[in-house]
C-alpha cells in the first residue's frame, strides 16, 4: 500500500472539502472556512442536506454529508446541530427511519425510495451509526433503533434487504444490546459468512469503519481479512475503487474512506 500515492491522488483530484478531509483524517488539521462553507451550501432551511437528490433535503443525504463533518472533526455548530436534529425529528414511532416522500418526485435511486423495507432497514442502521458518531445515541426523545432492526432480521441475524444493512447495524448493536449479546454475534456471523474478496475498495472501507466503531480490534480475523484485501485493492494511481458510482469524484471519496479506515486501525 502506497500512502504517498493515495495522498497525491486526493490532492490532485479533490476539491476543497476533500482536501480538508484528507488533512483532518491523516494529520488532525482543522478545516478551512472554505470547506465548511461549501458543505453549508448543501443545507436546506429545514436543516437537512441534499446531495444524491439535490432538489430536496432528505434523510440519506443528511447522514451522508454529516459523515463529511465527522471526517473534518466538526461535531457541533450552526450547520451540524440542525442537521442532527433533522434526522432525530424524522425517526418514526417504531424506532426506524424512512426516506422523505418528497424525493419520489425526482427519480431517486432504488435505495432511497421511501416505504420499502429494504430502504427503511439500511437507512435505520445508517442513521443510528451516524448519530452515535455525533453523540446523539441517547438524545432526549430518541427511540431505540435496535427495536426496529431486530424486528426486521431473520433467524440467522441478517437484516432485511441489502447485506450492508447488517454490517451497518453493528455499531448500533454494539451500543445496545451490547457486543456480548446474541444479536451482535449473529450479525457478525452473517457478515463473516457473506464476506467476499470481490468487494470494491470503497465497500471494504465502509465495512471497516463499522467494524471499528463496533469495537472490533485490529487482530480480529475479519478485520485482518478486510485490511489485507483493502491493501491489495489499491489501484496503481493510488486510489481505491468506489462502491457508489464511477469517475474520479467517487474514487476520491473511496480513497478518503480507505485512508480513514487504515488510520483508524493504525495501519498508517
Amino acid at each position: 500500500m502506497d500512502v504517498k500515492k493515495a495522498i497525491a491522488y486526493v490532492n490532485a483530484r479533490g476539491d476543497v472539502v476533500e482536501k480538508a478531509r484528507l488533512a483532518a483524517i491523516l494529520w488532525g488539521h482543522p478545516p478551512p472556512e472554505a470547506a465548511l462553507e461549501k458543505l453549508a451550501h448543501l443545507q436546506k432551511p429545514d436543516g437537512g442536506f441534499a446531495y444524491w437528490v439535490p432538489q430536496v433535503s432528505n434523510v440519506c443525504d443528511t447522514a451522508y454529508v454529516l459523515e463529511r463533518f465527522d471526517d473534518l472533526g466538526v461535531y457541533w455548530g450552526p450547520v451540524v446541530d440542525p442537521a442532527c436534529r433533522f434526522l432525530l425529528n424524522r425517526q418514526q414511532a417504531d424506532g426506524g427511519w424512512d426516506e422523505v416522500e418528497e424525493v419520489c418526485a425526482f427519480d431517486p435511486p432504488e435505495w432511497m425510495i421511501p416505504g420499502r423495507i429494504e430502504t427503511r432497514v439500511w437507512l435505520t442502521a445508517y442513521c443510528a451509526h451516524v448519530l452515535i458518531r455525533f453523540d446523539y445515541a441517547e438524545a432526549d426523545g430518541t427511540r431505540c433503533p435496535t427495536d426496529y432492526l431486530l424486528a426486521h432480521c431473520d433467524g440467522s441475524g441478517r437484516m432485511a434487504g441489502y447485506l450492508r444493512a447488517t454490517w451497518l447495524a453493528l455499531p448500533m448493536l454494539a451500543f445496545y444490546p451490547g457486543p456480548d449479546s446474541e444479536p451482535f454475534h449473529r450479525a457478525m456471523a452473517v457478515v463473516e459468512v457473506n464476506y467476499s474478496t470481490d468487494w470494491r475498495g470503497g465497500y471494504l472501507a465502509w465495512l471497516l469503519r463499522c467494524l471499528h466503531d463496533a469495537g472490533l480490534p485490529a487482530d480480529h480475523p475479519l478485520v485482518v481479512r478486510c485490511l489485507v484485501d483493502l491493501d491489495r485493492k489499491q489501484r496503481p494511481d493510488g486510489s481505491w475503487s468506489p462502491d457508489e458510482g464511477e469517475g474520479e469524484k467517487h474514487a476520491v471519496n473511496a480513497t478518503l474512506w480507505a485512508l480513514r479506515a487504515l488510520k483508524g486501525y493504525r495501519r498508517i
